[in-house]
């Protein structure tokens, strides 16, 4: 849970042995019996990680317009603890998954109807890997691709990862010289490619963007991939409710997101897009405060 991307509630700091025990767990326990367990991770988190604390109480202020208590921090790490832990009973086909509930499909069948593939672009608010488990539910085949950025990939994330045997094959890491030829052939041949959009990596190819309230620099390349391809993009979003499933959700954002005239112009035009799916995220945080997962220095306040 922190710049870096890391799985669990912190930097590598004897994750792997945590996990490990909580896979085995998983098996004897079942999900809901070994949720209860989390309280008091959480809570040695919230004592313990001044990096997730911090990041936590900056953004709770300023989605809640107030200062937040302990209280609601500690809810607020705990909420993915538990999202986190679902990852294990979403990559594993073995058990069974958390129940979910899944609304506007139709808007990625428009899409892939149309012949280009699709981008579905999330943002670190609920699950991602949520996305498995509907591609695995749909009576349409699907195929789908993740162009993920893996450079600060945890041993724990990996021990997670291991649980889907086909999850290697379907990832496209970012920032290698075939990232985009991959990408690019992953759509022409009619494949679903899931992006996060809110995580800035390169500080160079971002643009500073509002979100709730305040700028923030989101990446530009998940536009720029969609002007470059003519895909169209899904907005998508697994939000983790109070009784444990999982409300998963996709609209429409652009059918074609074309960048024309002079580059200062384009620049305007991206950034206009760039907005839009901030918006759509501020909105989703406001709506639903304890699922955002971006807990580091994400407005760059202390730099």
């Amino acid at each position: 849970m922190t710049a870096r991307g890391e799985t669990w509630l912190a930097p590598e700091r004897g994750n792997h042995a945590v996990m490990a025990i909580m896979l085995r767990l998983a098996g004897l326990l079942g999900r809901r019996r070994l949720s209860r367990l989390i309280w008091p991770i959480s809570l040695y988190y919230l004592l313990s990680d001044g990096t997730t604390r911090r990041g936590s109480r900056t953004y709770l202020r300023r989605v809640l317009g107030r200062e937040p208590s302990w209280r609601l921090i500690w809810r607020h790490i705990h909420s993915y603890a538990l999202m986190t832990l679902d990852r294990l009973f979403i990559l594993d086909d073995k058990v069974a998954s958390p129940p979910m509930s899944i609304r506007g499909t139709d808007a990625v069948v428009a899409a892939l109807d149309q012949g280009r593939g699709c981008i579905l672009l999330g943002a670190h608010i609920g699950s991602f890997d949520a996305l498995r488990s509907v591609v695995r539910a749909s009576p349409r085949q699907l195929s789908l691709k993740i162009l993920m950025y893996r450079q600060h990939t945890g041993d724990a994330t990996r021990l997670i990862e291991a649980l889907d045997p086909g999850y290697e094959s379907i990832l496209i890491t970012l920032g290698q010289p075939d990232t985009m030829l991959r990408v690019a052939e992953s759509l022409q041949a009619g494949d679903i490619v899931a992006i996060l959009g809110d995580r800035a990596h390169d500080m160079g190819r971002s643009l500073p963007v509002s979100v709730l309230g305040r700028d923030a620099p989101l990446p530009t390349g998940p536009f720029r991939i969609a002007a470059i391809t003519g895909a169209p993009v899904v907005l998508f979003s697994g939000l983790r409710c109070a009784d444990g499933h999982y409300d998963i959700r996709f609209e429409s954002l652009v059918d074609r997101l074309e960048l024309k005239g002079p580059r200062a112009g384009q620049a305007g035009e991206l950034r206009l897009w760039m907005q839009r799916y901030a918006d759509w995220m501020s909105d989703l945080c406001r709506r639903h405060p304890l699922s955002w997962y971006n807990l580091y220095d994400f407005w760059k306040e202390r730099s």
